[in-house]
């Protein structure tokens, strides 16, 4: 609508304010991992005497200028550093940030040649762990169902999987791809479309275990059962994948160990500006089976 807050007396840029702010997509607001991440940044902030402010990105163009010029005034005199939850692989964002000296951390995401501190999943090897399972159960055909492609979580899962099923020769054409949103709508609105194939897939894996619960339901509404005649993997390990009643195979992930990271390497980018070089950290991942894989069935 083109509201722009009054800005009041401008800070003095030597006066901390111990305010850090965490920038995540609105379409991210479905996407439980997102907000354990963030929920953990705000704890380990609280114990670090920071406070935390979300600033939400609609990220529907994300070259757009005037969305960072809509946050201006609140990073100008209030946040000493930035964590951003929800970048794209060409973020303008992460730049834009840069160039105005701002200290930025990026988590969960990566962006390509950025120079910044990252703290990411080793998404390329959960996405091959995930292959591996399946392939050794006895799946051929797989379907991906992932996020936004230009995620670098949905790339990377994705490239891990697809590069571990062409070493065991799979054919490229039994590897059908859907791209979406990290959400259980758009999960069940991609299983649905590809389980009317004309060509049965045997197994799903899906970019997130939000994306899981709807390939589940879609299923369900097929009458498809899992994992007798479908097997389905998630990624993320939220809570409710463990429970009883979804019991969902997955990758474990640890939103709690990425988002301590993160804090300290934001403090420690605030502390030190621009004379430590940038540091990647890849937090290890791992394949939890349940109940929802199993070998290849008829349907």
């Amino acid at each position: 609508m083109g509201y722009a807050s009054k800005r009041p007396g401008k800070k003095k840029r030597n006066v901390p304010t111990r305010t850090v702010g965490v920038l995540l997509s609105v379409n991210e607001m479905h996407n439980r991992f997102m907000t354990m991440v963030l929920e953990n940044i705000h704890h380990d902030m609280l114990e670090l005497r920071y406070h935390v402010v979300v600033l939400i990105d609609p990220m529907n163009s994300t070259n757009d200028v005037a969305h960072l010029a809509t946050f201006r005034p609140i990073i100008d005199e209030y946040l000493e550093g930035m964590i951003l939850l929800s970048a794209t692989t060409d973020s303008f964002m992460v730049r834009e940030l840069q160039r105005l000296g701002v200290p930025v951390v990026l988590a969960v995401r990566s962006m390509d040649g950025s120079k910044v501190d990252v703290i990411e999943s080793d998404n390329l090897y959960g996405g091959a762990e995930i292959m591996r399972h399946l392939y050794e159960l006895g799946h051929r055909r797989i379907g991906l169902v992932m996020g936004p492609e230009h995620a670098s979580t949905s790339r990377d899962r994705a490239m891990g999987a697809l590069a571990y099923l062409r070493e065991k020769g799979v054919p490229i054409e039994n590897t059908p791809i859907m791209w979406n949103a990290f959400t259980y709508e758009a999960g069940y609105s991609c299983a649905t479309q590809m389980l009317e194939l004309r060509e049965p897939i045997t197994a799903i894996m899906a970019g997130s275990d939000s994306i899981a619960m709807g390939v589940l339901e879609a299923a369900r509404t097929k009458n498809i059962d899992v994992p007798s005649q479908l097997s389905v993997v998630g990624f993320d390990d939220v809570p409710l994948s463990g429970s009883r009643i979804i019991s969902l195979t997955t990758i474990n992930n640890s939103a709690k160990e990425m988002a301590r990271v993160a804090c300290r390497r934001l403090l420690d980018r605030i502390r030190n500006g621009a004379l430590t070089p940038p540091i990647r950290d890849v937090m290890p991942v791992q394949l939890i089976r349940r109940d929802t894989s199993a070998p290849p069935g008829r349907r």
